[in-house]
């Protein structure tokens, strides 16, 4: 869930270690201000989905994965057709609301969920 400043390198690492299929779930649109983070994107790739982006890159990395692509928002209505055909579930995405979405239906799915690090952003 999420290809961006934490999902990109941990799908970048999956497909280099040889995972044989990858889903990819975000609805984004690759921008040149987050490149410097979201590794598994080029700037040639600005304007498109992050999910080609990454299915591009992750297949020319590795031409032996198979990846997925979802590229819509991550809802109540979607979820669980989107990860019942994956053994494990990691989450990059980053807001609360999908994070318990996500969490809520791994559980009740039987689903490994392996959530990426949270970031609380405050104003002093």
């Amino acid at each position: 869930m999420g290809v961006g400043g934490l999902g990109s390198p941990a799908a970048l690492y999956l497909a280099a270690a040889g995972v044989g299929t990858i889903g990819l779930a975000d609805s984004d649109r690759v921008e040149l201000h987050n490149l410097q983070r979201q590794i598994l994107h080029r700037t040639a790739d600005v304007g498109c989905l992050k999910v080609a982006s990454g299915k591009r890159t992750l297949e020319s990395l590795n031409p032996e994965v198979k990846v997925n692509t979802y590229p819509e928002r991550i809802t109540s209505t979607n979820i669980r057709q989107i990860i019942r055909d994956y053994d494990l579930i990691l989450d990059g995405s980053d807001n609360f609301p999908t994070r318990f979405l996500v969490n809520d239906s791994c559980f009740s799915r039987r689903r490994p969920w392996f959530p990426g690090p949270s970031f609380v952003l405050m104003d002093s």
